[in-house]
């Protein structure tokens, strides 16, 4: 008989439990998470509701694609995070900053949101997702599969 504990290498590391107070864009009722990682994934994340085990989103830190990629945390939002102050610039030392994956599956074709990324205040195990008002950002960014999805170019 197998145990979770007999489970924990294929299933990888899991945070502490993060509270999203207003949930996550169209999914407003889940406000219970916890990040996944696991050796063999990379550089991806899983974010896994604790309220139900059929919503996980894949994540990945949008510098892996912009080195240079930049956040602005409101006034609201920054109270959201119970973060110190505002903050318009590069990603801080002490917030993890991600963005969503998408995964079509015919034809192939992966997506990241780089518009609305999921910032985490780990030090108040708070999370939110912001939308980057004035941003040239796109929230369907091609990450792979774009040829075919652009008529094979």
């Amino acid at each position: 008989m197998t145990n979770e504990a007999d489970l924990s290498h294929l299933l990888g590391d899991e945070s502490p439990p993060i509270h999203f107070p207003n949930g996550l864009i169209g999914l407003e009722d889940w406000k219970e998470f916890s990040l996944i990682s696991h050796p063999e994934a990379g550089d991806l994340r899983l974010l896994q509701s604790l309220q139900d085990d059929r919503l996980s989103l894949i994540l990945m830190d949008p510098r892996q694609i912009d080195a240079g990629y930049k956040i602005a945390i409101s006034d609201v939002d920054a109270k959201t995070l119970d973060y110190p102050h505002d903050y318009r610039g590069k990603i801080p030392d002490d917030l993890d900053v991600y963005c969503i994956l998408s995964v079509q599956d015919e034809p192939f074709f992966v997506t990241v949101n780089m518009l609305g990324p999921v910032i985490i205040n780990w030090e108040k195990r708070l999370g939110k997702q912001v939308v980057q008002a004035n941003s040239n950002y796109n929230p369907r960014y091609p990450l792979a599969g774009s040829e075919t999805a652009e008529g094979g170019e």
